[in-house]
């Protein structure tokens, strides 16, 4: 069942929208042939705010305004474009999604590399496209170095196990669990920092991809993180890998209308072993 528009609106309006937009359906940009009909609907939903105004309706062909359902023309939208991504592979990662974003022009770079300095409590970390510093912190456990930071797509990638090397990242995107992240944070503030280390003079992530992928589709390009400094790598992954399979039995536990099933990264503790 398709949505409605709350209020209908006449022909002067629709030729406004269509002026905006083109004969092009919002779902993928493709023309709708003149022999078809052209369908109206909210860009972002009326029940989560959307306005029944001119500049939030757009044109939808008959195909794509059935094939949605009763999802918001944004958030459908954004499902086949997930769609598409997720027909990459089956083994996707933060860094695939990247990749594909720079190669849409979606963002410019990722993984760019970063020289890291420490100095009276402070660690700054700069690239040729950023510069910032930030208070240097101690593990009390573990004595390990890390800082907490907002850090741009920039200058981030995915702990993958990439040409052989010693990856952290335990599992694979989920497409399905992006998108209700996705859905989420349009409406939800973030409340834990993605986790990574500093590696070779790269930055990644290995705790979090999920939440930064949907992050990264709703157009964030800056994310709050924590960054180790030269941990112990094997006990760090260890630690990752008892965490995730420890959301992955509870998962169940959290279900509710704000925390989609499995995102257990709002209420899990970082391990004891990272205090």
């Amino acid at each position: 069942m398709a949505i409605t528009l709350k209020r209908q609106i006449n022909d002067e309006e629709k030729q406004i929208i269509l002026e905006r937009h083109g004969r092009k359906c919002f779902a993928t940009g493709h023309e709708i042939p003149e022999s078809e009909s052209i369908h109206f609907d909210h860009i972002h939903a009326f029940a989560l705010g959307g306005e029944s105004e001119l500049h939030n309706i757009a044109p939808m062909c008959e195909h794509h305004n059935k094939a949605k359902g009763t999802l918001p023309l944004g958030d459908f939208r954004m499902k086949l474009r997930l769609e598409d991504f997720s027909r990459l592979g089956d083994r996707l990662t933060l860094r695939h999604l990247l990749q594909h974003l720079k190669d849409r022009k979606d963002i410019d770079s990722f993984g760019d590399a970063v020289a890291v300095s420490e100095k009276d409590g402070r660690v700054t970390v700069q690239s040729h496209s950023h510069a910032s510093s930030h208070s240097l912190c101690t593990c009390d456990r573990t004595g390990w170095k890390y800082f907490d930071a907002a850090l741009p797509a920039s200058v981030l990638n995915s702990d993958d196990d990439e040409s052989h090397q010693f990856g952290l990242q335990p599992r694979f995107l989920i497409s399905d669990k992006v998108f209700e992240l996705y859905r989420h944070f349009q409406i939800y503030p973030v409340l834990q920092p993605s986790i990574g280390r500093i590696d070779n003079n790269r930055m990644l992530l290995f705790d979090g991809q999920h939440k930064a992928a949907a992050l990264l589709w709703n157009g964030v390009r800056s994310f709050e993180c924590k960054i180790y400094i030269e941990p112990d790598v094997r006990l760090l992954n260890q630690t990752n890998i008892a965490a995730h399979d420890r959301d992955e039995r509870h998962a169940g536990a959290l279900d509710s209308p704000s925390c989609p099933s499995g995102d257990v990264c709002f209420f899990r503790l970082t391990p004891p072993t990272l205090l």
